[in-house]
This record gives C-alpha cells, sequence and structure tokens, in this order.
C-alpha cells in the first residue's frame, strides 16, 4: 500500500483539477489545509477495493469467532446431517 502519498494543499484544486484527478489513478492524495491534514482524496476503484477487503475482513473475524467459540462450547456445534435436514425443511436447500 502507499507509505507516503503526495500532499497538496486545497487551494489547489480549483487550479489543478485535472492533474489531481489524473495523479489519483496512480495514488491517493493527502490534503492540506494551513499546514494541517484536511483530507484524502482516493480514485473511486481503490475506495471500492478497499471496502470491499474490509468487508472480507469482517467476515474471517466474525468466522474466527464462531469457531472459538465452537471449540469453547461444542452445544453450539451440529452435526452436519442435522444442519442439512434442518436447511432443507426451512427452504433454504434444494435436495
Amino acid at each position: 500500500m502507499y507509505k507516503i502519498m503526495p500532499t497538496m494543499p486545497v487551494s489547489e484544486l480549483r487550479t489543478k483539477q485535472a492533474a489531481i484527478l489524473a495523479q489519483l489513478r496512480e495514488t491517493p492524495i493527502l490534503l492540506t489545509q494551513r499546514g494541517h491534514s484536511a483530507g484524502v482524496l482516493v480514485h473511486p476503484d481503490l475506495w471500492n477495493e478497499m471496502v470491499e477487503l474490509l468487508d472480507d475482513f469482517e467476515d474471517i473475524l466474525i468466522a474466527r469467532e464462531r469457531a472459538q467459540e465452537a471449540e469453547r462450547d461444542t452445544a453450539v456445534m451440529q452435526p452436519i446431517s442435522e444442519l442439512h435436514a434442518s436447511l432443507q425443511a426451512d427452504g433454504l436447500l434444494d435436495e
């Protein structure tokens, strides 16, 4: 990922729009205002990739938590045959 990103004053947004948009294809840009970080511009494709990656990590964390819970309390575990029958009865699984 990007460890150091280009920095640009917010005031340059009006005068350098085309260059800024072109640069976003390569790297995010840190916007500053009065010498302090004010925001980050990110290309929409990169933003979508990051959101999907975060969703994937959340799913992994949930799966790990559930696996740990199952290891601690075997009562939450269910034989696959019972799970299969239950899903079929609920119409969630084809026969």
